[in-house]
Order: structure tokens, then C-alpha cells, then sequence
């Protein structure tokens, strides 16, 4: 089993100290209890995974029609900690977990009103293409045609830490100083940008996929799927939002 050294990956490729047996449950560093519990199952990361999903759609569903737009901001932030919470210190909680795909739905369902409305269709386009991306990262990985280790869970990490740097310093200079650094201008440099995130949320789906494999493989309690199912909504979200700025991007040229 590959490992390094880096506390994000290792939690999603190598598990260290993530997974406790099934028949036990830690929470935070509290001493494991007895209670009857059971091994994960694929069923299991199936159901909380279409939860999530279910969760997420209607409350992207519950935007638009409410007009609950002006929620979008303060959602995005609570979303974005509640995924640096999970990341840092993983845990299988569902309460965090369908809170983060409520949120999430807000954020989704406001930008694809904002994007659809500019370009009529765009919305359905990334649904589809984010399907499309799903599908086939999974057929690659069911198929071994890529195989996850931790130097990809390393790229992948990294190049999604870049992105995200680089996104807050055109925010801070555009805030700061009114400077435009062209990453979200629908230009050259913004398609670019648009494909690298695409690429590393693509590569995120196999790295979860392999965590989830190893949840399966190691006996953890079936309450880990909530985790599992957290990973693979927090990829889903973030490639949906790159899908429908990119297409929107190319609907301008």
C-alpha cells in the first residue's frame, strides 16, 4: 500500500487512523465503544451517496424557485468549512454531511440560474457532462486503465491547492487593488484554468474511489459511508461548477 507522508492525502488514499473496525466507533479522541455495529458494504456508499445527492438537488430545486439566491455567499463559506473540517479531521458524520450538501445545493442552484440565464441550456449541458465525467473516470477505475497510488493523490492534491490559490489572489486583487488576472474572464488563460480544475476533479473521483474501495477492504463500520459519500458529493459539486463556468465560457467565443 503506497504512503506518504501528507495528512490530507493519507486520510483519503491510505486511511491511517481514519477507520475504526467495525464493533467500534471513535469520535474525535474519545475511546471506542462496544456497541454493536457492522462492516461497510457497497450498498451502504451507494444509499448515503444518492442521499446526498437527492439532498443537494432539492435544495438546488428550493433556490430557484424561492429565490434564495442571496443565501448563495454565506453557503459557499459554510460549505468550504465544513470541507476543510472533513478533510483535516475525518469523520463519519451524516449531520455535517447532509448540511454540506444543503448548502452546496444553494450554491449550485443560484449559479445555474445566474449561468442559464446568460446561455439558455448551459445548466443541462454540465449535468450532463459532470454524469458523462463520472462515468467514465469510474469505468477507469473498475477497469484498472488508471491505477491510484499516492504520487496521483499527491498531483491531484496539488493541483487543486494551486487552483484554489490561485482564485483567492485574483479575488484579493481584483477586491484590493481592481486587478483583473484573467482567470475568470472567459478568455485564453480562463479556459485553461477551467480545463486543469476539470482535469484534477476527474483524478479526485479515482482517488475517492480507491478510498472507498479501501473502506470496504479494511471492515470499518458502515457509518464510514457517509464519509465516503461526503468525498465523492464535494467532487461532484466542484466539477459541476467548473463544467458550467467553462461551457458558459465558450458560449462567448
Amino acid at each position: 500500500m503506497p504512503t506518504t507522508s501528507n495528512p490530507a492525502i493519507r486520510n483519503l488514499l491510505t486511511l491511517d487512523g481514519a477507520v475504526a473496525p467495525a464493533g467500534t466507533v471513535r469520535s474525535g479522541g474519545a475511546a471506542p465503544s462496544a456497541a454493536p455495529d457492522r462492516p461497510i458494504t457497497l450498498d451502504d456508499i451507494v444509499v448515503k451517496t444518492l442521499a446526498l445527492l437527492g439532498v443537494l438537488t432539492l435544495s438546488a430545486i428550493l433556490t430557484v424557485f424561492l429565490e434564495l439566491g442571496f443565501l448563495a455567499l454565506p453557503a459557499l463559506l459554510a460549505g468550504l468549512g465544513i470541507g476543510i473540517y472533513l478533510g483535516v479531521r475525518p469523520r463519519p458524520s451524516a449531520g455535517l454531511a447532509l448540511l454540506f450538501a444543503a448548502v452546496q445545493g444553494i450554491v449550485l442552484g443560484e449559479a445555474t440560474r445566474f449561468f442559464d440565464a446568460l446561455h439558455p441550456g448551459v445548466g443541462t449541458q454540465a449535468v450532463l457532462g459532470t454524469g458523462c465525467v463520472f462515468a467514465g473516470a469510474l469505468a477507469a477505475y473498475a477497469t484498472r486503465v488508471v491505477r491510484v497510488g499516492a504520487k496521483m493523490a499527491r498531483w491531484a492534491v496539488g493541483l487543486a491547492i494551486g487552483l484554489l490559490a490561485l482564485s483567492l489572489a485574483e479575488l484579493v486583487a481584483s477586491a484590493v487593488f481592481g486587478a483583473d488576472l484573467g482567470l475568470r474572464d472567459g478568455g485564453v488563460v480562463a479556459v485553461l484554468v477551467g480545463l486543469l480544475a476539470i482535469a484534477a476533479a476527474s483524478f479526485f473521483f479515482l482517488v475517492e474511489f480507491e478510498a472507498a474501495n479501501r473502506f470496504l477492504q479494511s471492515g470499518a463500520s458502515h457509518r464510514w459511508a457517509w464519509y465516503v459519500a461526503f468525498g465523492l458529493a464535494m467532487t461532484l459539486v466542484w466539477l459541476y461548477l467548473e463544467l458550467l463556468r467553462l461551457l458558459a465560457y465558450l458560449r462567448w467565443w
